[in-house]
């Protein structure tokens, strides 16, 4: 696992804390398409924190032979605490399933640092 544990943002940008998921393939860096994977791992973030909760594993919303949809109730129930969900890419179909449970999908290409604090940042209070 290449999850980052704790990070210090540059600056604090408030007092609230969000609960983001991640989709990555490693290496510290938002780069996984949301139907291809296989977990997440999930962070809190607050203020100038970035911490690593855990790792959820989901099945693949898109497998099997031609790469159908799958069980995407089974997902959302999974990221049901969540916030927001980090990916690199995202079917529309998903995108908004994830709106309408009230978790918003962010495109991301950045390490996972980068990508939670200016997530956080940019989030509405």
């Amino acid at each position: 696992m290449n999850a980052v544990q704790t990070q210090t943002s540059p600056k604090s940008t408030g007092s609230f804390s969000l609960r983001v998921a991640v989709a990555t393939r490693g290496y510290g860096i938002v780069n996984q398409h949301f139907g291809h994977a296989n977990c997440f791992q999930i962070y809190d973030v607050k203020d100038s924190e970035a911490i690593w909760l855990e790792e959820r594993p989901v099945t693949s919303y898109c497998h099997g032979p031609e790469d159908g949809p799958g069980d995407l109730d089974a997902i959302l129930q999974t990221l049901k605490d969540c916030q927001a969900v980090l990916v690199s890419r995202i079917g529309h179909g998903p995108d908004d399933r994830l709106r309408k449970a009230g978790i918003e999908p962010v495109l991301a290409c950045d390490t996972i640092e980068t990508a939670l604090f200016e997530l956080y940042a940019n989030w509405p209070r």
